[in-house]
């Protein structure tokens, strides 16, 4: 039965550095989606002894062995070899495969070197998996105990297909019924990663479920699987449930959607327009806003005013105000938010304003102070949020915070 993976990924490009490994998370990934628990990633550098240790640590830690790379024509790609020398089996040449070869190389005029045949070359007993978007095929071969080692092409858009289309209906097909999970994912904005620990703790999981946190600034994920399939539809749906009470009010998507989006759509779905009028975030809400495809519908424009000056000119900001309390404060966030409200017809002003750093802050504002205001027809308020860390950090978490207290005023 597979339910163990180990990924292996080989090239010294890998190991020193120079590429990032996009191939095992891909991979981790699908065979999550499916079931497959995934034991290790390794990685590996293009040397004999190395590739072999790897090989036997694999084979030791799961049933199931999907490796990338090293399946070119080099004197450095040296997988195939190398799985044929672990497995003590002989390499055949598949004549289809090398007959392709060939015949891919004069349809685009490419000179023909016979290194190219070491792409044609597969252990003994091997099934070849089609590698549709390029030159070298990988392959599957059984090895003892029942379990199995599968490779692929390490070049990702190769990867990718030769996994989608091969390795994992055969891996779905072997894993029966046990391949049917449920699953659903919470996208959060407000806590902590310990916080939103300890408002789920009181959900009762069972042996078949399953929640999985990852932190990635300024939000977090939290995703729910049960495994087992049609047996347990029951028991993921009241899970799903439960988490849906205790975190309503910081779940802002189910599934992949951005911020963003739930905004467009809460601002399509209500008829109303937005304007913007940023300071310390720069126009960056305002990228992310018409980044969505038909965000002209609802989205009127926007001001970016650094300076005094500007806020004067574009928003209307009365300069006492800006004498008095200064640009980074409540007073001045409601003008500009009323200010660009007014100027442009908007239904709905937003505005920001903060210190986003390295330098301007003081003991009364450090860095990190960031004033937010919403007018619209039954509100106009002002918020006060300190975030922490370098600059780049600061818009992005202020650009966050904004969207998602919009969003919370358009429910």
């Amino acid at each position: 039965m597979i339910d163990k993976a180990v990924i292996l990924s080989t090239g010294d490009e890998l190991t020193t550095g120079r590429v990032v490994d996009t191939n095992s998370a891909t991979i981790a990934d699908r065979l999550f989606a499916v079931g497959v628990e995934v034991a290790a990633v390794l990685k590996v550098g293009d040397d004999r002894e190395k590739l072999l240790w790897a090989f036997g640590q694999a084979r030791d830690l799961g049933n199931l062995i999907i490796g990338t790379g090293g399946l070119g024509p080099t004197a450095d790609d040296l997988t195939t070899e190398l799985v044929g020398e672990f497995l003590g089996r002989k390499l055949e040449q598949d004549e289809a495969v090398a007959t392709a070869l060939k015949q891919r190389f004069a349809a685009r005029s490419i000179a023909w070197t016979e290194n190219n045949l070491k792409q044609a070359l597969f252990p003994e007993g091997a099934t070849i998996i089609a590698n549709p978007v390029g030159t070298a095929p990988g392959f599957r071969v059984k090895l003892e105990h029942g379990k199995t080692l599968i490779w692929l092409s390490g070049v990702p858009r190769e990867m990718a297909a030769m996994l989608n289309e091969t390795v994992m209906p055969w891996i779905v097909e072997q894993k029966g019924d046990a391949a049917k999970i449920a699953a659903c994912m919470f996208k959060i904005h407000g806590l902590t990663e310990s916080k939103l620990d300890e408002l789920v703790k009181p959900v009762t999981l069972g042996t078949h479920a399953k929640l999985s946190f990852r932190a990635h600034f300024p939000d977090l994920t939290l995703r729910l699987t049960v495994s087992g399939g049609a047996a347990r539809e029951n028991e993921f749906t009241e899970i799903r449930q439960q988490l849906r009470q205790i975190l309503s009010s910081y779940i802002y998507a189910e599934g992949d959607a951005t911020l963003e989006e739930v905004v467009g759509q809460l601002l399509l779905k209500r008829g109303q327009s937005l304007a913007l009028a940023e300071s310390c975030t720069g126009g960056l809400i305002s990228r992310r806003i018409t980044r969505i495809a038909g965000s002209s519908a609802y989205y009127l424009g926007g001001a970016v005013t650094y300076s005094d000056d500007t806020k004067v000119l574009f928003l209307g900001v009365k300069p006492t105000t800006l004498e008095k309390h200064g640009a980074v404060s409540r007073e001045t966030a409601l003008e500009m938010s009323q200010g660009i409200r007014e100027k442009t017809g908007a239904d709905i002003g937003l505005s920001v304003t903060g210190i986003a750093g390295p330098s301007g802050g003081s003991a009364a504002k450090p860095v990190g102070t960031v004033w937010i205001s919403v007018a619209m027809d039954n509100l106009h308020e002002a918020r006060l949020f300190q975030f922490h860390g370098e600059r780049e950090r600061v818009i992005l978490g202020a650009s966050q915070a904004a969207l998602n207290w919009l969003r919370r005023c358009l429910l």
